[in-house]
This record gives structure tokens, C-alpha cells and sequence, in this order.
């Protein structure tokens, strides 16, 4: 399977690059095809300027910018997002990769006043993310972050989507063991894609 890896923490010391890092190589210790997209490393440019605004509605030219990172999406089976949660939300970078690639026509289809999914290539998606906070204060905020990685994703994939969420809620003050425990879950289910 061809699992395109999506990663968004600016510093290689942090958790969430060693949990990366374990995504990336239990993917490809299953003998998945590996497609990883480092958002940071590669500079990715998260910010919708005027002119992508301006050809955003037309299928014809709207991917002028991010052709590349729309095929890798195309290609993929399966989609992992390696991230933490900051303020209650995907880290800009992320935020702004999904502003920018995807696009009418690609992320879903409109035919005739009809919404349908523009990723039916994807059969799979996992996301792994970090919260600073307790579990309870992001259930009692909505937890955004968990309804993006789980409802607005398997929206725009194929219908018979799998989705996991594997989320570590309050990073700040977890124990050495309880990351080693989360840690073993995100090997797990990577390990069984």
C-alpha cells in the first residue's frame, strides 16, 4: 500500500518527531510504499495568497501552485498525520496545507449542485497528535482537532474509510511510561495498515 505521511512540528528533538519517525518506520517495516511529506523541511508555503484565492473556484488552474502536493495526495491509498494540537487546532502550517491543496475538484466534486468526494483513492487514514491539555478541556471545547481528523477527513476519502485517532492528551505532564505505552499503540496501528 502507498501511505502518504504528513508531518508538521518545526524542532527534529521534539516528541512528536520521535512518534514520526516510529509512524515512518513501522510503515515501511510492514512493506508499505512510504510517501513522506515533511511540511517544515520541505518550507512549505501554508499561506493562501490573493491570486490562489482569486483561481481557488476554477478546477482548470487552481492546482497551478500545488500540483505536487496534490498527486502525492492522488497516489496515496492511505494518509497518516503526525502532528501536535496547538491552540486547540492543527499547527498553521498544517492548517494552511489543507487551505491550499485541498481544492474544488480535487479534494470533492461538485456535478450538477452534488458533493462528493474527491479522495476515493484513500481507504485509510491515521491521525497521531499530542495535547498539551487534559482530555476533559478538550471535550468540554468540542475538541476540534479530533472532529477535523475524523469527520471533515473521512468526508472528502472514500466512503468505506477507516479512521483511527490516536491522541496523547496532556503531553505536559505525562510520565516516561505512558509515552512508552502510546508510543507501542502508534507501532501497533501503523504496524496493522
Amino acid at each position: 500500500m502507498k501511505v502518504h505521511v504528513i508531518y508538521a512540528h518545526p524542532l527534529t528533538d521534539s516528541f512528536n518527531a520521535a512518534l514520526h519517525e516510529l509512524a515512518v518506520r513501522s510503515l515501511k517495516q510492514a512493506g508499505h510504499e512510504v510517501d513522506d511529506l515533511d511540511l517544515y523541511r520541505e518550507n512549505f508555503n501554508p499561506v493562501l495568497s490573493a491570486e490562489d484565492r482569486e483561481i481557488y473556484h476554477d478546477p482548470a488552474i487552481n492546482q497551478k501552485h500545488v500540483a505536487n502536493y496534490v498527486r502525492r495526495l492522488q497516489t496515496a491509498e492511505a494518509l497518516v498525520l503526525c502532528h501536535p494540537v496547538w491552540n486547540f487546532g492543527w499547527p498553521a502550517i498544517l492548517k494552511g496545507y489543507f487551505d491550499r491543496v485541498f481544492l474544488p475538484d480535487v479534494s470533492f466534486k461538485l456535478i450538477d449542485g452534488v458533493l462528493s468526494p474527491g479522495f476515493s483513492n484513500i481507504r485509510r487514514i491515521s491521525t497521531i497528535t499530542t495535547y498539551g491539555s487534559p482530555r476533559h478541556r478538550a471535550f468540554i471545547l468540542g475538541d476540534p482537532p479530533r472532529k477535523n481528523g475524523t469527520r471533515f477527513l473521512r468526508a472528502v476519502m472514500n466512503r468505506r474509510v477507516k479512521v483511527d485517532y490516536l491522541a496523547l492528551y496532556n503531553m505536559n505532564n505525562t510520565t516516561l511510561a505512558a509515552r512508552d505505552r502510546f508510543m507501542g499503540r502508534v507501532r501497533d496501528t501503523m504496524l496493522s495498515y
